[in-house]
């Protein structure tokens, strides 16, 4: 830290380091810790708050202390976790990963086993005994179709995120074409009845905290990879619905890194503009002119609704950045409405069932039992019941849905259902949305491995929408500024992180068999039934 006079004669401070982050979001704060640990003193890292960052709530989640003892997972749960920043995390910090987010089924005793409700859009309800929502109840024609449609998205995802030996080119026209295709243009073609394209879009919906004609068809595929399948993309083994609800892992992990990397935190609430001096060094400057950073790299880690009130020099920009850095600002935000109801007691629990609520009438989309999660072992239920709701358009943030709620719960548990003791709601920040046609260029951008002055790798798109990828964007970032500013310390275990997981086998026969679908034979028949009546007219018109 040193001082100089500017121009006009007045004082000036500036603070020199190797590398900048710039915000506290939870990419920016895992790649600070991760290069804390790695270089220590030897690197100069700072991090500069913005004065945005929320703080993590307390409510209903008890921190951990010293001297509680850390949740035991089982074998199977270690392997599936093993590979995952949100395991390596978990074990690195002594950070409980309770059942009842990771793997609610074993969570369940005998005699209160997972049995979930699903209601029609008529407010019929049927039960679902297992975990996953494998719409067995449906009818054979629309559980053949849906089948159809998911297996085709699951193959495709391979095919779009698998290594192949394919050229750059042709690469990239096929994933610009599943970047046009909105999700919705894609159920239309896909599906024919009716409720099997509303289950569809409710999943995007849950999923990307959008409605289907905002999200392209890669966007999609590409927040669904992690869950290895589309058919978790409801329930099953996906746990991003319920950590998106509770919050339990993010409040955790952003703590617990934070107090770490404390001592490296400066607020600096004003930075408006971001230069460079001599092609060498990036500069960034406060609105008072008082204070002044210069650093070799800096960590974008900010949300795209951030980059609106600072100006970066055009010279830190290449061309097509310049574009990218617009269509970030142009993302959307991911919206979904969450809700909490609460009662005296468990009357569900009276008629045999969990609490767990899959709904195409609404309001309620998706609900579960509320559990209590501790720091350690303990995993208590609280009589309340906590989910989505379906987002209205255009709706301020203050409308309230409690008492539809309340007589949707009626219809489904009875008069029990009518007195709550206590009643929220609010929104969730969910994922940014780009713009149909951008997404295959922001995530080259956020992706580019030799940033020169800008590194793009911890911009936070994911927002409370999926901890994971935020842990996974801020090891990027690490590995990226890591190999720019001490090339000779990477190790194989850091490049390795980077791939893109892909954990669903591919079909020998690749996408073909899911495309035959009851679309793709309602066409053929009409095509069928237009060339029958062409060469008959045709014969017609000979023989006269």
């Amino acid at each position: 830290m040193g001082k100089e006079a500017s121009p006009s004669g007045r004082e000036v401070t500036q603070v020199t380091a190797d590398v900048v982050v710039l915000g506290c979001s939870l990419p920016g704060v895992v790649a600070a810790h991760k290069l804390r640990k790695k270089f220590g003193d030897s690197m100069d890292i700072l991090v500069l708050d913005l004065g945005q960052r929320r703080l993590p709530s307390r409510y209903n989640v008890t921190f951990q202390a010293a001297d509680d003892e850390p949740l035991t997972l089982t074998e199977e749960l270690k392997e599936r976790l093993k590979d995952t920043q949100i395991g390596k995390y978990a074990c690195e910090f002594d950070i409980p990963l309770p059942l009842v987010i990771i793997s609610p089924q074993s969570t369940t005793a005998d005699d209160n086993s997972l049995v979930k409700l699903f209601q029609y859009q008529n407010g019929a309800t049927v039960v679902c005994p297992d975990n996953y929502h494998d719409f067995s109840y449906l009818n054979f024609v629309e559980r053949f179709e849906l089948n159809q449609y998911q297996n085709l998205l699951d193959e495709s995802m391979i095919s779009l995120f698998s290594c192949k030996n394919a050229s750059a080119e042709s690469a990239r026209q096929k994933l610009l074409y599943y970047d046009r295709t909105t999700m919705e243009e894609h159920i239309c073609s896909c599906l024919l009845f009716h409720t099997s394209r509303e289950l569809m879009r409710l999943a995007v919906r849950l999923v990307c905290g959008a409605a289907p004609a905002a999200v392209s068809l890669l966007f999609y595929l590409h927040n669904l990879r992690r869950t290895h399948s589309v058919k978790n993309s409801l329930d099953g083994d996906n746990y991003m619905h319920r950590e998106k609800l509770l919050g339990y892992c993010r409040k955790r992990i952003t703590s617990k890194l934070l107090a770490n990397i404390d001592e490296i935190v400066e607020v600096a609430m004003d930075i408006t503009k971001i230069r460079s001096y001599s092609n060498q060094q990036v500069i960034l400057e406060t609105m008072r002119g008082d204070t002044k950073y210069v650093c070799k790299l800096v960590a974008m880690a900010l949300r795209p609704d951030q980059l609106n009130g600072i100006n970066v020099d055009e010279r830190l920009l290449s061309s097509t950045e310049k574009v990218d850095v617009a269509r970030a600002i142009a993302m959307t935000k991911g919206r979904v409405r969450r809700f909490q109801i609460q009662y005296e007691d468990f009357f569900w629990r009276d008629s045999g069932y969990s609490g767990d609520i899959l709904s195409m009438k609404g309001p309620i989309i998706w609900a579960i039992e509320k559990p209590k999660l501790s720091a350690s072992d303990c995993v208590e239920k609280s009589a309340a019941l906590v989910g989505y709701l379906h987002m209205k358009e255009n709706v301020h943030a203050s409308w309230d849905s409690k008492e539809a709620v309340v007589d949707q719960l009626v219809q489904m548990f009875g008069p029990k259902a009518a007195n709550p003791t206590r009643y929220t709601e609010k929104d969730i920040m969910d994922v940014y949305i780009p713009q149909s046609g951008d997404f295959v260029s922001l995530r080259e951008m956020m992706t580019e491995q030799n940033p020169r002055f800008l590194e793009w790798s911890a911009f936070d798109v994911y927002a409370d929408g999926d901890v994971m990828a935020s842990l996974d964007a801020g090891n990027r970032a690490y590995v990226h500024l890591m190999h720019c500013l001490r090339p000779q310390a990477a190790a194989y275990d850091d490049v390795s992180a980077l791939q893109d997981p892909t954990g669903i086998c591919a079909s020998p026969f690749g996408t073909w068999p899911y495309r035959l679908n009851y679309m793709l034979a309602v066409q053929v028949t009409v095509l069928a039934a237009a060339v029958v009546v062409g060469v008959k007219l045709a014969r017609t018109y000979l023989k006269r």
